[in-house]
């Protein structure tokens, strides 16, 4: 399914999703291009290491540093358990995504498609509901004691 085929809700949900994943991709590489290009004197491995050190600096960024990454673990096991729920492949590739993007930006993205996903759900669950009302309406569902209905 594509943004196009949804609609009302669920359309509403996409949008917002795409536009905060997109913002925060924006917002974060941003700040990632502004860091790299100061540390860019240090080579890459360079560059990683000073943000490590520089994310871990003092109290208030090591708070901010472990919150940002306990709310990636527990949010790796929300997009691990939707993607299995509702079929959505390459979950890792939102996970592996958050620290080497940005948490917003690849969350973001997951719950786009989750979106797509359960709005697909949604227009498939009435065809099957239909189905399940006629059956029970013709008495295709009702059980029979020794051969005839009850």
């Amino acid at each position: 399914m594509r943004l196009g085929d949804v609609r009302g809700r669920d359309r509403a949900l996409c949008v917002f999703y795409a536009l905060f994943a997109l913002g925060g991709a924006l917002a974060m590489g941003a700040l990632a291009v502004a860091f790299v290009r100061q540390n860019a004197d240090a080579g890459a491995l360079g560059v990683i290491r000073n943000f490590l050190r520089d994310a871990t600096t003092n109290l208030a960024s090591r708070f901010i540093y472990a919150d940002l990454v306990l709310i990636w673990l527990g949010l790796s096991a929300f997009m691990i358990v939707e993607s299995r729920r509702l079929g959505i492949r390459h979950v890792w590739a939102y996970i592996v995504g958050a620290p080497a993007l940005a948490l917003c930006a690849s969350f973001g993205v997951f719950m786009y498609v989750r979106q797509l996903k359960l709005a697909t759900a949604g227009k498939e669950r009435p065809a099957a509901a239909g189905a399940a009302a006629r059956e029970v309406v013709s008495g295709a569902g009702r059980e029979t004691v020794g051969g005839a209905g009850r």
